[in-house]
C-alpha cells in the first residue's frame, strides 16, 4: 500500500480542529484561547475536551485521556486506524479539496459482535 504523501498529511492536519470537532456533533464553547466541550469518547458530565486552535490540537483531560491532531480525532471518534482516518478525511465531501488518495483501503469496518443494549447475562453468553 503506498505511503500517504507528507504534503497530504500536512494538509489534513491544517483542517481547523474546532470546525472538525463541531462537525462531529460536539458543542464547543470558548474559554480563553481554547474551546471546551463534553468528550464523546466517554461518559462526560463536565467538559473535559479541550480544542486549541492556536496549535490545531485537541486533548481530553477526562477518563479517556486522549489527544492529538485532526487525523487522530477522526481515528478515535470513528474507531479506525490512522491510515483509514486519512482516507476518510480525503474522501469526505467538503473536508478537503483536490486531494486524491493513492489507493483505497479495501478493509471494511466491522460491526460490533456484541449487542449494544444487551444486559450483562446476554453479553456474557455472546462472548
Amino acid at each position: 500500500m503506498p505511503r500517504i504523501p507528507d504534503d497530504v498529511l500536512k494538509h489534513l492536519k491544517e483542517i481547523p480542529i474546532v470546525d472538525l470537532i463541531q462537525s462531529s456533533g460536539v458543542t464547543l464553547k470558548p474559554q480563553g484561547n481554547d474551546y471546551v466541550g463534553l468528550c464523546p469518547m466517554h461518559n462526560d458530565k463536565e467538559p473535559s475536551l479541550i480544542a486549541t486552535p492556536g496549535n490545531n490540537l485537541w486533548v481530553c483531560k477526562g477518563a479517556c485521556n486522549k489527544g492529538g491532531s485532526t487525523i487522530d480525532w477522526v481515528a478515535e471518534t470513528q474507531g479506525v486506524s490512522f491510515r483509514m482516518a486519512c482516507e476518510i478525511m480525503i474522501n469526505e465531501p467538503g473536508m478537503i479539496n483536490s486531494v486524491q488518495s493513492a489507493k483505497y483501503n479495501t478493509t471494511r469496518r466491522l460491526a460490533s459482535p456484541l449487542a449494544a443494549n444487551a444486559d450483562n447475562q446476554k453479553l456474557l453468553h455472546q462472548v
